[in-house]
This record gives structure tokens, C-alpha cells and sequence, in this order.
């Protein structure tokens, strides 16, 4: 009909149940406009028309036209190939994401390697527990120098006469000179000078040799002194001496009386009887030998070997020994409680960016997300575990890497981190900051750790039979933490090599039961359980999931529609569709309204208390799993990973979207060039503006072309180019026959998009229908613009004109040559406006006039009874 009326209309689109033409701005000028909407109004019931409206072309009207996708690629993969190109295109993103992380390197690599330097060099400190060595008894083993003297008083017997001369020349006292060059710093025999006058007392005096000198005065009851009064020449005159070639001075005191001479008592010297008894016995030995025997070939060397300790001293010497290694294993600790604790700092990221159900919602197995993470960070963790044994192999310490301790020390770290990683997965659905939880994480595995170790060391020092039972349960209690199991098995290896240095036969096997053997085994169960415990928690396996106000007639028609069945061949269906909000879900703000919250339900971000939804025929209570793998999702928070490059990101959804390996390039370039990232393609997504991570975010949603897409305020921070692309993308998803489902606070953009729409307040729908139906069922009838011209406007008849033909308009603006007013929406209004405007235009020197009806933005009915700005909230756009 339009087209008979006004020849010049452009068809542009038909989508559900409204159909568009692009009307001539000359039709407002003669007249057919009035003539088409006089027909339209009287042909209503004939063609089958509920209502129609009319909208003046803004500047960012789109054009739409089909922009055919190319997304998808030519094949889909599935089954277990798909499975293993979602596990492969998790390890690459979390291998990018790893070796741009500098805070992630320090925390894996350096702190553990540093603490575990600290600890061994301390070790090095401390002295390793050894038996006291053989002592060798000799005169010089007090020091130097040692004076000696001797006396032959039987010179003409050969026998002494030999000793002698063994003792004084050849080899000299004991073994010192045996097979070893000795001092040549020995001297002649030599006379020391004294005073003249003690020389004049002896050769005045009448001396013999019972009374070869004067005499000492020694301390009497009389009279009490301390040392011996000695007059001067006391003693008699010095004996000849000499320096031996073994460093000693040797005096000779043959002829004189040895009684004579003062000798003072040293208790110190506990060896000395018999140090010199053995020089004189190497005297007798060598001054005996045969004709012909050298003497320097032949010597006694006395030795005193300390007595066997006590199986007390050995148990204290083993703890004392094993307290050093104590301190390593406590080093140890807490250099490998920062590495599981780091890894939970990237899951709880990935959790709170919302990118880890992204991930879900593109098609990721959560049993195969979780699976992945363990298996990367595993190959993660080997790294600074190999740097450990490292460092232990280059400080060699034998209680760790001696040949039947090195295969215990490994298994330790390696079932270690068997076990704690999968014990600090959890954590990531308890946290929601990142470092909170590092410090947390790290805190507790050191309090665990090494309190743990500690107090059943200490109480192990306790030698009693009822700290030996309660130690004996503690220890089986903590095993399951492997925190402890690792320090406690290095404690015991190191124990256990302490007994071995002190008793060679009590040597125990590093892998048996009694030493490391059931701390291996406890980790093992602690790894599996702990990683099926998480894959529970990601199931929901222990959580558990009530609800009514007046509805529009809209709305009951639908609910009606959905109870008797006839929407079973819609792509998406809701119903009773409900979440129960507590108070941290108040009705206030942008985002009041509840869209988002239903975004996170349909898409099993967050439970659903009530009612059901279907996503091409697939519950999302039962079966979310394929309703993921038929949908698109772009959150209203951009899940990106900022350390990931626009193409990474892009590559990444692709391959969990099952695109062919060799087809993934040529998809992610596609999402580059159509949302513009060209420039930004290979920059971390972290450097991005907020318009260019909206762009990534949309790209990512529509990669692998999924039947529904859900888009949550997509266009928000877009520039208007990028928006008018967003818009044709979206016309395009629509036109192949999948669903869009979208908010928005363009209210210009949703007229422009949607054929369907549900205003929502309070978490429940207060409208449904089309934008039209919205429009003349809500609305305030039509806008109309007018211009005067002339100079200055002539804007006084104009108002008087439109007061008199529509007494019910209202005068919303007044410029200098511009009027703005509000027309009540009536049958048959359109024809009238643009009848009465026709024909008095020139009449009103009215240059130009624009009609448009009431647009969403002034829709307010429904704001009322909600205390915010109301908003749109869900716009179902269907083929």
C-alpha cells in the first residue's frame, strides 16, 4: 500500500513481526503522508496491522543491510577431538599468561630457590656431628717450646751410652723426626751466662754434693710464705743446654743432683706422663736394636682413642645433629609455600573477571578446565622443584642427596606438589582478591607447615613413654596435610642419616613405611581428593537452590502461550523464570532492574531459585552443559586476561568453539577486522581503552557463530562507527536465524535492533511486545519539531495555529525558531498532523517540521515504581 501511495518508499527489512520502509522527506511536503497514514488508519483491521508508528532518521541511523558472518569456520569439531582442543587451547592461554607474569616468576622461581640457599648455607655454619679423632701422645702436643733434661750417670755402660745417643742426635726424641725433615734451627751445647757475683759464690765457696748450692727457705709454722725464699745462686750455676732438632731445649744435668733441682706440677697437662714415657721408651727401642739397624727407621707412636659414647650421648648426638636439619626442612617449607599459593592467584582472576565462566559458557568442560589447570601448573611447579634439588646437589648435604636419599628428597617435592596444589583450588571460590588470598594461602601453609614439624620434634626430645604415645598420634593425625608430610620427611631422612654416621648399622631405607613411605602415600590420597572435592564444588555437588504482584496483559498472554506448548519451536523459552535476591541484591542503581541477574542465571553463572528455562530445547537446570555449547555471552564486566594479546584472546574462544586448528587464524582475524582491533591486535588486552575491551569482549561472544548471543551492554564505551558495525553484526545474527539477546542504555539502539522487548522492574516483567506495541500501548503519542523561518520568526501564529487544530498538544520547547511540542496519540492523528501541516505551511512560514513518535526514552510509565531511572532490560531479537 505505501508503495502505491508514495512510489518512492525503500523496503528495508522485515524481522518477526514488524516490517520497515524508508520513506521520502518530500512525502511530508505534498501531502502523501497524510493520505498513506488516512488509508493505513482505515485498513488496520484489513491488513492485518496491530499498530504503526514513525521515526525521524537520527545520524547514527543504521544501515540494515546483511553483513554476512564468517566466524564460524567450515567445520565444528566435536567429541573427544573437541576435548582435546579446548585442553590444549587452555595450557596455551595459561602459557602466555605465565611468561608475561613477572610477579608470577618471583613467586615460583625466585623466592623458593633463595629460602632454600638460606637454608643449606646455614647448615654449612653449623658443623656436622663426627667422633672425637685418635689423639697422638706427644711432649709437643702442649705447645711450644718444651724444655727437657736428662742425666747419664753411667757413662762407661755402651748400652745407655746408645740410648743416648738415639734420644739426643739420631733420629732425636719420639717419632717427630721419623720420615720427616725436622727443624734445623737445633744449636751446639752451650753454657747460658750468669752475673759475676753468683760466679764468685761458687768459686769462693766450699760446695759439695750434698750441699752443691745455697739453700731456698720454704714456708714454716713460723713463718708462712707463699713460694720459697731463694737466695741468689740457689740451684747452683746453669747445666749446659742445647736446641734438639725436634725444636725442644735439652738440659743436661749429669753430675748434678737432681733433688736439687725445683720441679712445679702442672694438672693440666693429663698426657704429659705419658707423652714423655713414650719419648723414653723410643730411646730404649732404638738404643736396643740390632748391629746395623737404622734408628730412624724404627720408633713407638702412642695414640689415646676416646671411649664409645653412651646409647644416651648417641640419642643426643643424633638430636643435636638433626636439629640443624630442622631448620631446613622449616627452609624448605617456606620456600614451597609460596609456589601452590601463587597458583590460585591467576583461578580467582579468571573467576571474578567472570572469564572463567565465559569460558563454561563457550563450551569448556568444567572437569576439563580444572584438569588443565592442574596439569599446567604441575609442569609450573617442576620447575622450581628441579632448581631445588639442584641447589641441594651442588651444597651436598648426604642426609638429602646421597645415593639412597636423593630418589626420597625428590618424591617428597613432587608428591608435594601432587598434593597442595590441588588442596588451594578451593580457595579460589572463597576469594575474591588476589592478594588477599596469596597472603592468606602462604600464611596458612607455613603456620601448618612448620608448627607442625616443629612440635613433633620437640616433643620427641621428651624421653618418655607418654610423649612418646601422643607424638606417635600426632604425627598420623597431621599426615594429612601435605605441608607436613614434606617438612616431616625431611626431618626423619635427615635423622635417620644423623643414626646412620653414628651407628654404621642403623640405616633405614628412605621409602619405607617407617621413614617416608606413608607420607608419599598420604599425599597421593590428598591429591586425588582434594581434586575431586573441587570438581564437586564447580558442579554445585553441595550447594542447594520460592516466590508474586500483579502481571501485564502482555505478559500473562505469553506466560499462557509457553504453559499450553505452543512455544516449543522457539529458540529460547523461559519459565517462571525467578531469583531470589537477598539484600546484597537491592533494587537500586543502573542495574536494578534485574537484567543482569537474569543473564547470570540463563547463562548458570548463578543458581536459579525458581522456574525453568530452555536454550534450543536443552534446560538450564538440567542440562546447562549443552545450553553453554549453544550460546554466546558477553558479560556485562569485560572477562578478558590482561596480560593476553586481542588475537590470543580471539584464537583462544576459537578453539574452544571446536574451530579446525588450521582455520583458527582466519577466524580470529575475522573478529579483528570487524570490530576494528587491527591497530590493537598483538597489544595486551590490559593496555586497551574501555570501547576497545567492549569491541574484544563482542568479538568473543560471537566467535564459533553460536545460535544464541547474549550481549549485555555491548556497545558501552563504542565509538559511534564501531557501534553502527556492532548494529549490522547483530542484524546479520539475526537474519541467519539466531537469537540475540541484549541491554542496552541506548534507548535509540534498541528501537533500532530489537522486534521483541521486555521492560522489567523489580526482577519481574512489566511489558512485553514489540517496539511499536510499546510505543502506542505506553506512550505519549508523537513529537513534532517545527522550524519558522523568516527574520526574526514569526512563532506566535504558529502556536496559535496548533493550539486552535490540536487543543490537546503541549508546548515542550520554545526557541528562537524552533517549537517543540507533544501530541497525544489518537486514531487517526498521523493523517491529521500531516494534513493540517501541508496545508498551511507556506501560510505559517513553516520552513521544515518533523514527526516522530514517542521514543523509549519517554516511555516513563514504569519508572514510577521503581526509585531509579528505569531501564530496558532484555530485548529478544528472533528470526
Amino acid at each position: 500500500m505505501d508503495v502505491f501511495y508514495i512510489p518512492e518508499a525503500t523496503f528495508l527489512e522485515s524481522i518477526g513481526q514488524e516490517i520497515t520502509f524508508i520513506l521520502p522527506y518530500s512525502g511530508a511536503r505534498d501531502g502523501t503522508f497524510a493520505t498513506l497514514f488516512h488509508k493505513l488508519d482505515l485498513s488496520m483491521g484489513k491488513l492485518g496491522l496491530t499498530s504503526y508508528g514513525i521515526s525521524d532518521t537520527t545520524l547514527e541511523e543504521v544501515n540494515l543491510m546483511s553483513a554476512g558472518l564468517n566466524g564460524r569456520g567450515s567445520t565444528v569439531i566435536t567429541g573427544w577431538k573437541l576435548i582435546r582442543r579446548q585442553f590444549l587451547a587452555l595450557f596455551i592461554k595459561r602459557f602466555h599468561h605465565a611468561r608475561r607474569s613477572r610477579k608470577g616468576i618471583i613467586a615460583q622461581v625466585v623466592l623458593p630457590a633463595f629460602f632454600v640457599c638460606l637454608s643449606l648455607i646455614f647448615s654449612l655454619i653449623v658443623p656436622p656431628f663426627n667422633e672425637y679423632p685418635s689423639l697422638e701422645l706427644q711432649p709437643w702436643m702442649y705447645d711450644l717450646p718444651q724444655t727437657t733434661f736428662y742425666s747419664n750417670d753411667m757413662p762407661e755402660h755402651a748400652e745407655v751410652s746408645r740410648v743416648v745417643d738415639t734420644l739426643l742426635n739420631n733420629p732425636g726424641f719420639g717419632t717427630r723426626c721419623m720420615g720427616l725433615p725436622c727443624s734445623s734451627a737445633y744449636s751446639d751445647w752451650f753454657t747460658p751466662s750468669v752475673d759475676q757475683s753468683v760466679t764468685d759464690i761458687f768459686d769462693n765457696g766450699n760446695w759439695s754434693m750434698s750441699n752443691p748450692s745455697p739453700s731456698c727457705e720454704c714456708s714454716t709454722p713460723e713463718r708462712s710464705i707463699m713460694l720459697p725464699d731463694c737466695p741468689p745462686g740457689a740451684g747452683g750455676l746453669p747445666p749446659p743446654q742445647r736446641v734438639q732438632n725436634t725444636t725442644d731445649t735439652l738440659l743436661n744435668l749429669t753430675g748434678r743432683n737432681m733433688s736439687d733441682f725445683l720441679v712445679w706440677f702442672y694438672n693440666q697437662a693429663w698426657h704429659g706422663i705419658v707423652s714423655f714415657l713414650s719419648v723414653a721408651n723410643n730411646g730404649i727401642l732404638r738404643g736396643n736394636l740390632p748391629m746395623g739397624e737404622d734408628p730412624r727407621h724404627h720408633g713407638i707412636s702412642v695414640s689415646n682413642h676416646p671411649l664409645n659414647l653412651t646409647k644416651e650421648q648417641l640419642s643426643y648426638a643424633a638430636m643435636a645433629t638433626t636439629s640443624t636439619d630442622v631448620v631446613v626442612s622449616i627452609c624448605v617449607i617456606f620456600a614451597m609455600s609460596f609456589i601452590p599459593a601463587s597458583f590460585v592467584l591467576f583461578l580467582i582472576q579468571e573467576r571474578v573477571s567472570k572469564a572463567k565462566h565465559l569460558q563454561f559458557v563457550s563450551g569448556v568442560n568444567p572437569a576439563v578446565y580444572w584438569f588443565t589447570n592442574f596439569v599446567w601448573d604441575m609442569c609450573n611447579y617442576i620447575v622450581p622443584c628441579i632448581i631445588v634439588i639442584l641447589i641441594f646437589l651442588c651444597f651436598q648435604q648426604k642426609a638429602y642427596v646421597s645415593p639412597p636419599n636423593l630418589p626420597a628428597l625428590i618424591l617428597l617435592l613432587v608428591f608435594y606438589g601432587w598434593a597442595i596444589t590441588p588442596m588451594m583450588y578451593p580457595a579460589s571460590f572463597i576469594f575474591s582478591v588476589p592478594s588477599t588470598a596469596y597472603v592468606a594461602l602462604t600464611c596458612i601453609n607455613l603456620f601448618i607447615g612448620i608448627n607442625g614439624s616443629i612440635a613433633t620434634f620437640i616433643m620427641e626430645l621428651f624421653d618418655d613413654d607418654v610423649s612418646d604415645k601422643h607424638n606417635a598420634k600426632l604425627k598420623q593425625v597431621l599426615l594429612i596435610f601435605p605441608h607436613f608430610c614434606l617438612g616431616r620427611g625431611l626431618i626423619d631422612m635427615a635423622k635417620n642419616q644423623a643414626m646412620a654416621t653414628l651407628y654404621a648399622n642403623r640405616f633405614e631405607d628412605p621409602l619405607s613405611w617407617g621413614m617416608v613411605g606413608k607420607n608419599l602415600l598420604a599425599m597421593t590420597i590428598q591429591g586425588i581428593v582434594m581434586f575431586t572435592f573441587t570438581i564437586l564444588l564447580q558442579y554445585k555437588f553441595f550447594s542447594k537452590s520460592m516466590t508474586t504482584e500483579e502481571e501485564d496483559v502482555d505478559v500473562a498472554r505469553e506466560r499462557q502461550r509457553v504453559y499450553e506448548g505452543k512455544a516449543e519451536n522457539d529458540l529460547l523459552k523461559i519459565c517462571d523464570l525467578t531469583k531470589v535476591c537477598g539484600l546484597c541484591f537491592g533494587l537500586l542503581g543502573i542495574n536494578g532492574a534485574g537484567k543482569t541477574t537474569t543473564f547470570k542465571m540463563l547463562t548458570g553463572d548463578i543458581p536459579v531459585s525458581g522456574g525453568e528455562a530452555f536454550l534450543n530445547g536443552y534446560s538450564i537446570r538440567t542440562e546447562m552443559r549443552h545450553v553453554h555449547q549453544n550460546m554466546g555471552y558477553c558479560p556485562q564486566f569485560d572477562a578478558i586476561d590482561n596480560l593476553l594479546t586481542g588475537r590470543e584472546h580471539l584464537e583462544f574462544y576459537a578453539r574452544l568453539r571446536g574451530v579446525p586448528e588450521e582455520e583458527v587464524a582466519m577466524v580470529a582475524e575475522w573478529g579483528i577486522q570487524k570490530l576494528g582491533l587491527v591497530k590493537y591486535t598483538n597489544k595486551s588486552a590490559g593496555t586497551y581503552s574501555g570501547g576497545n575491551k567492549r569491541k574484544l569482549s563482542t568479538a568473543m561472544a560471537l566467535i564459533g557463530c553460536p545460535p544464541v548471543v547474549f550481549l549485555d551492554e555491548p556497545t558501552t564505551g563504542m565509538d559511534p562507527k564501531a557501534r553502527r558495525f556492532l548494529w549490522d553484526c547483530i542484524l546479520s545474527v539475526i537474519k541467519e536465524g539466531r537469537s540475540v539477546i541484549l541491554t542496552s542504555h541506548s534507548m535509540e539502539e534498541c528501537e533500532a535492533l530489537c522486534t521483541r522487548m521486555a521492560i522489567m522492574v523489580n526482577g519481574r516483567f512489566k511489558c512485553l511486545g514489540s517496539i511499536q506495541h510499546l510505543k502506542n500501548r505506553f506512550g505519549d503519542g508523537y513529537t513534532v519539531i517545527i522550524r519558522v523561518g523568516g527574520s526574526p520568526p514569526a512563532l506566535k501564529p504558529v502556536e496559535d495555529f496548533v493550539l486552535k487544530k490540536f487543543p490537546d498538544s503541549i508546548l515542550k520547547e520554545k526557541h528562537h525558531n524552533t517549537l517543540h511540542y507533544q501530541f497525544p496519540y489518537k486514531l487517526g492523528a498521523l493523517a491529521k498532523i500531516f494534513s493540517q501541516f501541508t496545508s498551511h505551511q507556506h501560510r505559517l512560514c513553516v520552513e521544515d517540521y518533523s514527526v516522530s513518535q514517542t521514543t523509549l526514552d519517554q516511555v516513563e510509565s514504569f519508572a514510577e515504581t521503581q526509585t531509579v531511572t528505569f531501564q530496558l532490560v532484555i530485548y529478544i531479537a528472533k528470526l
